[in-house]
């Protein structure tokens, strides 16, 4: 039922990637516990430090990001 609201007709279709994302798609994830694919938060003395990834479709790019959060951080202005 809900899928025929979302405009399936075909409920016997294998949808491939492209049917389910198609265009420029970007995903990113960011690691909460340690895994087999990004490594969880690790917390320091003043902060944090966390592993990401962002892949886009359209370029075929990968990039991992490693961010130090520091929790005294005091914005100057």
């Amino acid at each position: 039922k809900r899928a025929s609201k979302m405009g399936i007709k075909d409920f016997d279709k294998i949808y491939g990637i492209h049917d389910l994302a198609a265009g420029d798609v970007i995903f990113v994830a960011t690691g909460v516990t340690n895994g087999d694919y990004l490594n969880g938060v690790k917390f320091f003395q003043s902060g944090a430090k966390t592993h990401s990834v962002f892949m886009r479709s359209k370029t075929g790019t990968i990039r991992y990001i490693e961010a130090n959060h520091y929790f005294n951080y005091k914005e100057i202005k």
